[in-house]
């Protein structure tokens, strides 16, 4: 288990397997990997009654479970097994300068959240609560130079 799913099941989060086939959430505690090789969990607070209450009832998105419930849904895992975890949903706001090599020639360029290696430095870089508090509050830009 990644430290920041450590740090969401603290503060009260629960966690969840999404089916895409049946479009239902399924409570696990254990990881799960798809047939795609994508690790991909879903966590919702244990105060998102209304939600929860909805999935213990069988209910599945689109039929009894809105995109209004899910608004509070934090979406974490890995997109390769192997790979860093670079799932993340809400993704929080990131720039990193870096150097890039274009057409044969070194360029410097910034990328932002979009991209999965931008999303490995701000986890490796930033506190759990930093990362948690980006993910809902999009005034909260994290900012790296890897050209030095």
């Amino acid at each position: 288990m990644h430290r920041f799913e450590s740090y969401l099941i603290n503060k009260g989060y629960i966690k969840f397997i999404f089916d895409a086939k049946s479009r239902k959430y399924k409570k696990t505690n254990h990881h799960t990997l798809s047939t795609m090789v994508n690790l991909d969990h879903r966590y919702i607070h244990e105060s998102e009654t209304n939600l929860l209450n909805k999935i213990k009832e069988g209910k599945s998105v689109g039929s009894g479970i809105s995109n209004e419930d899910r608004s509070m849904e934090v979406c974490f895992g890995l997109y390769e097994v192997g790979k860093p975890p670079v799932l993340i949903h809400p993704r929080p706001r990131i720039k990193v300068k870096r150097i890039k090599e274009i057409e044969g020639i070194n360029k410097v360029v910034i990328e932002d959240e979009r991209f999965a290696d931008s999303i490995s430095v701000m986890l490796q870089s930033e506190s759990n609560e930093d990362i948690f508090k980006a993910m809902f509050d999009t005034s909260i830009v994290f900012r790296y130079d890897l050209t030095e």
